[in-house]
């Protein structure tokens, strides 16, 4: 094969993956009250998966166990905590490889709801978010707000992960086509709108403003409340002893069009 010819079908290649990366969408389509996916109304199914607290070996074998039981998308959380052991030293290693796991997600089909906190529950120890930040006691730092100290700490560990994340949205070709700010913030006390209105700044920032941000909270008005965020789509959770056109009600007090979207059934 000799140069031109490299040259020529080098060219082509970068011609297909150009036009098959522009083809690819997701959205809200608020006046029909459901997400489009490569122009195409969609309904995703998912079910939630902690790429930390299953053996790396497994990943595999639980990804396909879900989609053989019907499920066509998977929440992932990512646990600040794993990735960031001490103050700016950085784990994507090994067990703490989520790249990876978004990459075996995707190649069995799977579409990717992504919930990077910072803090992310999770009946996990402290909702990830790293010890350090208290190593010098409650005084110093308020986590979960918009105290500078957190913050600081917030956006220095965002500006590592989030460009990571990047090349793994949908519109790039990869499987997420959702992001999470925060989780459940209208059950915390700070209740503070400076916090989250940066974070989703942040999400912006390093997302782009044609990603879909998205916050969950109980399927009641006085969650929604202090969790709802502008310019960020609300959705909530509930389980199976709650009504749902209720908790549905709920969203729609927050979000007069667009998806009904039962995060969580606990």
């Amino acid at each position: 094969m000799n140069l031109i010819t490299k040259i020529l079908l080098s060219f082509l290649a970068s011609i297909l993956i150009e036009f098959s990366l522009s083809d690819r969408s997701f959205y809200i389509d608020y006046d029909n009250d459901t997400f489009v996916k490569d122009s195409k109304p969609f309904r995703y199914i998912s079910g939630s998966i902690h790429p930390y607290r299953v053996p790396k070996q497994l990943w595999e074998d639980r990804l396909r166990k879900m989609w053989t039981g019907g499920l066509n998308a998977i929440q992932i959380y990512i646990f600040w905590n794993e990735h960031e052991p001490q103050p700016g030293v950085y784990d994507f290693e090994g067990q703490n490889n989520i790249f990876e796991f978004l990459e075996l997600a995707q190649k069995i089909g799977f579409v990717v709801v992504l919930r990077p906190g910072p803090y992310v529950c999770a009946e996990h120890d402290y909702g990830g978010l790293p010890w350090w930040l208290l190593a010098n006691g409650t005084e110093t730092i308020v986590p979960r707000s918009s105290e500078e100290n957190y913050m600081n700490a917030v956006r220095r560990y965002f500006g590592v992960l989030l460009p990571k994340l990047t090349p793994y949205l949908y519109k790039n070709g990869g499987p997420i086509i959702t992001v999470q700010v925060e989780n459940e913030y209208g059950s915390y006390y700070t209740c503070d709108k400076k916090y989250t209105g940066e974070l989703r700044d942040l999400f912006k920032l390093y997302f782009g403003n044609d990603t879909i941000l998205f916050t969950t909270d109980g399927s009641d008005i006085s969650y929604l409340k202090c969790g709802y965020i502008y310019d960020v789509y609300p959705t909530v959770d509930f389980g199976p002893s709650e009504n749902v056109n209720d908790s549905f009600n709920a969203q729609r007090s927050y979000a007069k069009n667009g998806p009904l979207v039962s995060l969580e059934s606990v």
